[in-house]
């Protein structure tokens, strides 16, 4: 199968001509990119200013909750800026000098910030004293609110200090939760993971370069182009977060993605280099021909993965833009310093890139044609069928689970089962279950209207008890519903007796009520539901309720007013609203684009689509695994999770990657099937040639993608475990099953019909060689028997 491109076929290339440059200024180069490099990443030292990663956006359940806070400045305690501490003792209770002494003990790192508020729970009123302790066969349990009046990312890093501190003292049980406790644990635990995951994937990654270039020198290149591309990435980046909305998850990507685009550049840029100074071209040729073939491939590859992660851009009000940005910006300097730094670094080098051979490599620049990828080729051009359709029908078959998919945002469930936070929610669920998480609110926005006037009572009352008549609610509390045994003139009465009428009780209740429940020109009430938070339950009572918004308004005479849905399971619905609104713009972008860009690249119009469809048969295997793992709960206890529904952003997230990354293969595979087609015009051979001299270095890259997924994949929460198994199974599903036997062998079915475009297109230029062929009359048993006989070891006929 030996064939190689001429310099003179391709000399006529901007691209050869760019290498020759490369060449002759290769240490000017070097010092440009280096300076670069230092420039890019010094922007770093312009300090992050990171937008939230969580509840940012324009949509109906953020606006309710800005608005509640807006109208009720104090005594929020649900705000993003507090959490919660449950205390218990199997004896003691907080009447207790030690209890309460514990509590403060426990509180001590945060009494000398004079922002902090603590609502102890001996302090209260008895009218909600029984929301904050209770009492069962286990001991005496309370509840204290901590908040902090800071803007929600100063509280957090303020928390950020303290957190590990804050623990109970001896014979105590504590849990520091819900709120800024959530947010706090979730952003460390997410640092924590993506730091052993680079731990483990690092030298994991080495050694497999090692073992695929078989030299030291020539492994350590791609290392060096993936660090120049993150340290240059993430200077940008943060530069960036001054003057775009960019979460600090952006920084997450660039290291996921960056580091692993720039090996597999590197890895065909080298080899490449490495295939041309072993036949015998002098440096200067071999750049110009690496960076002309390779190169080329390179940049169309990159534009392609760059085009993937731009669809993320699509989704506002998620953090996914920031993770397009942040995987743009990665690939676009990878694409930079593969082509233009790694070239002239070479150059520099020239035959020492050898140096340092390591023992037991798979010599993957070796030109012999024998061996495992050998053997692949010859099968699959001589029974192609045969390894279509089976192979075909079992990725179909892997992805049928994903037709039962369920989506949701994750809440506290994606943390592991031995979490404190999550651990101190449930409990509190579990003891107090009318102050369920699983919560909503409803916020009126009714101007001059009084929500504490007999009709607007009767209103609010019927639509209350209406709400809590169906049987996914559990309770309702309001203006017009106090308590849930009230008549609607029990609730008139309530509000509308004069004081001396009452008992002092009763004025302390009301009071208390009006202050929580009324404010100017606004007013709210809220219900909890049964079930978990995620579920789909939650989300239709939500649709429900805002079904109901003109009529509650039209009847309390607000017309022109406004209610809001809040909550986590309403913020549920408005995010898997954006993704479902969002997702035919952004697939329509992806693939209209890769279709341009991979009929620029090889003038086919046939091979596009191909490619797409290729790609889509990856992903279907790969999201139904992730239901069957994930959702269905094969393997949470080997992997320590609790089954749950897939993270509606990571099928995006998924896609958009995996999409990139598929077609950085098929597009590097393809460009060398397309490189052989233009030299000898056979399609059987170009096919063989081209996944003979590809597969092994597709198979390599994607080896080093699944370990930095995989790595990412034992993190210890759920969202980042269904990211990283989801990708390391789509890289592995694609580079082997999909790039090694599916796409080959349809090529060789579809024969010349791979390289079909219309007349009025502009058409590929061919060598002459290859134009003297009839590739619809090709003999494929005379070229099969050439391929047995070079495997052989026979010279090429």
């Amino acid at each position: 199968m030996e064939g190689a491109t001429d310099p003179s076929e391709v000399e006529h290339r901007l691209l050869y001509r760019i290498g020759l440059h490369i060449h002759d200024r290769a240490r000017l180069v070097l010092v440009g990119s280096v300076l670069l490099c230092v420039v890019l990443a010094g922007l770093a030292t312009t300090g992050a200013d990171w937008a939230e990663s969580y509840g940012e956006g324009e949509v109906e359940s953020l606006l309710a909750g800005d608005a509640l806070d807006a109208a009720f400045s104090t005594g929020n305690e649900s705000a993003a800026s507090s959490f919660v501490v449950l205390m218990h003792h199997a004896t003691l209770n907080d009447s207790d000098p030690a209890w309460q002494e514990a509590v403060q003990n426990l509180l001590a790192p945060l009494s000398s910030h004079p922002e902090v508020r603590v609502n102890h729970s001996w302090t209260v009123s008895e009218a909600v004293r029984d929301d904050r302790v209770t009492s069962n066969d286990d001991g005496f349990w309370a509840l204290t609110y901590v908040s902090i009046d800071l803007p929600r990312s100063e509280a957090k890093e303020l928390f950020s200090t303290v957190a590990e501190d804050l623990e109970a003292p001896a014979g105590f049980d504590g849990w520091v939760t819900d709120g800024l406790a959530v947010d706090y644990t979730f952003e460390h635990r997410i640092h924590v993971d993506l730091v052993k995951a680079e731990m483990i994937s690092a030298p994991l990654s080495l050694i497999i370069l090692g073992l695929v270039f078989g030299s030291l020198v020539a492994a350590l290149l791609p290392v060096a182009v993936g660090v120049f591309t993150v340290l240059s990435a993430v200077g940008v980046t943060i530069w960036l977060s001054h003057i775009a909305d960019l979460n600090n998850y952006a920084l997450n990507i660039i290291s996921l993605i960056g580091i692993g685009v720039s090996i597999d550049y590197s890895l065909f840029l080298v080899n490449r280099f490495r295939e041309e100074v072993r036949r015998g071209r002098d440096a200067r040729i071999a750049t110009a021909m690496t960076v002309a073939t390779a190169g080329r491939a390179v940049l169309f590859s990159g534009v392609t993965v760059a085009v993937g992660l731009m669809g993320l851009l699509f989704f506002e009000h998620t953090a996914l833009p920031s993770l397009g940005l942040g995987g743009t910006l990665a690939v676009s300097i990878a694409m930079v310093y593969a082509v233009v730094s790694l070239p002239a670094l070479m150059a520099v080098l020239g035959p020492r890139i050898e140096s340092v051979r390591i023992p037991f490599s798979f010599a993957m620049d070796s030109d012999d044609e024998q061996g495992f990828w050998g053997t692949i080729a010859t099968t699959v051009m001589a029974r192609p069928w045969a390894v279509f359709i089976p192979v075909v029908l079992l990725l179909v078959g892997a992805g049928i689970p994903f037709i039962f998919a369920e989506f949701s945002l994750s809440g506290t469930g994606a943390l592991p089962p031995e979490d404190e936070a999550r651990q101190g929610l449930e409990l509190i669920d579990e003891l107090w279950p009318e102050a369920s998480q699983n919560a909503g609110i409803v916020v009126l926005d009714i101007g001059d209207v009084d929500p504490l006037s007999e009709a607007s009572l009767r209103v609010l009352h019927a639509h209350m008890t209406d709400l809590l008549d169906d049987e996914r609610v559990t309770t309702v509390v309001g203006p017009g519903l106090p308590d849930a045994s009230m008549s609607a003139d029990d609730v008139v009465a309530f509000w509308t007796t004069p004081e001396a009428y009452l008992d002092p009780a009763t004025v302390g209740a009301r009071e208390a009520l009006q202050e929580r429940f009324v404010a100017e020109g606004v007013t709210w009430f809220a219900f909890t539901m049964e079930g978990e938070q995620t579920s789909p339950a939650s989300r239709e009572v939500v649709v429900d309720v805002r079904a109901e918004a003109e009529t509650l308004l039209d009847e309390l005479g607000a017309s022109d007013g406004a209610m809001m849905v809040g909550g986590f399971a309403a913020y549920n619905q408005d995010i898997l609203n954006a993704v479902g609104e969002n997702l035919p713009l952004a697939i329509g972008f992806i693939l209209s684009a890769t279709v341009l860009l991979i009929f620029l690249q090889v003038r086919s119009v046939v091979m596009p689509f191909k490619a797409i469809a290729m790609n889509i048969l990856s992903l279907t295997a790969s999201f139904g695994m992730l239901v069957v793992v994930f959702q269905w709960g094969f393997g949470e206890n080997l992997l320590n999770f609790s089954a749950q529904p897939i993270d509606v952003t990571n099928p995006v997230l998924i896609f958009c990657i995996v999409f990139g990354l598929s077609m950085d293969y098929e597009v590097l595979m393809l460009s060398r099937i397309h490189e052989e087609w233009e030299r000898t015009g056979d399609n059987t051979l170009a096919v063989a040639n081209g996944l003979q001299r590809t597969g092994r270095l597709i198979t390599g890259a994607a080896a080093i993608m699944v370990v930095v997924f995989s790595a990412f994949g034992l993190s210890s929460i759920v969202i980042i475990k269904q990211i990283g198994f989801g990708l390391a199974l789509a890289i592995l599903i694609d580079a082997t099953l999909v790039r090694a036997l599916v796409v080959p062998s349809a090529m060789r079915l579809m024969g010349s019909w791979n390289w079909w475009s219309p007349s009025w297109l502009p058409q590929p230029a061919r060598h002459a060689a290859a134009t003297s062929r009839t590739p619809a009359r090709l003999d494929v048993n005379h070229v099969l028997a050439v391929l047995e006989r070079h495997r052989d070891g026979h010279s090429e006929e």
